[in-house]
């Protein structure tokens, strides 16, 4: 049985088309990766920054109590002890929500990247089957695969398989 030339020549470019597609779509795939990945350095770097201005506020805040208590004649006191550990007390629970934060962030971009990954595969597994689908057109289709599973005749008259 031949195929035409037009059959032969539709099912070279859908198979073409198919693989290209497939090839961007994994394209696609790593670039959103990488950007899930960008994303997450500068929530990285953002967090950095936040800790250290937490920290400056914090020692601002000490230092200028132990200025004012130093000024009063109240170093020794306990309201001035006290103020500077409610201060440090603060830092260190800002410090740990941020932490949560930061943490919480990771756990998006991981999801997000391994959403966009299972998208990227979807597609080119789609992809392959619409070369599959292709083929089995240009193939002749559910025709010749009817034609190709009908028993045939034995020189003998049984069916064969029979």
């Amino acid at each position: 049985m031949g195929m035409d030339p037009i059959t032969i020549a539709a099912a070279v470019i859908g198979a073409a088309g198919s693989i290209s597609s497939a090839q961007e779509q994994r394209k696609a795939g790593k670039a959103a990766q990488r950007q899930y990945e960008a994303e997450n350095r500068r929530a990285e770097v953002q967090n950095i920054r936040s800790v250290r201005q937490q920290i400056r506020e914090a020692r601002l805040a000490q230092a200028s109590m132990l200025n004012t208590g130093a000024q009063s004649g109240g170093m020794g006191g306990s309201g001035l002890a006290g103020g500077i550990s409610s201060v440090g007390t603060q830092l260190a629970s800002n410090m740990n929500y941020m932490q949560q934060i930061a943490e919480q962030n990771t756990a998006i971009g991981a999801a997000a990247s391994a959403g966009a990954q299972a998208s990227s595969n979807a597609a080119v597994y789609g992809s392959i089957g619409q070369l599959g689908g292709t083929i089995f057109s240009a193939m002749g289709g559910p025709k010749a695969l009817a034609t190709a599973l009908r028993p045939k005749p034995t020189q003998y008259g049984n069916l064969e398989g029979y």
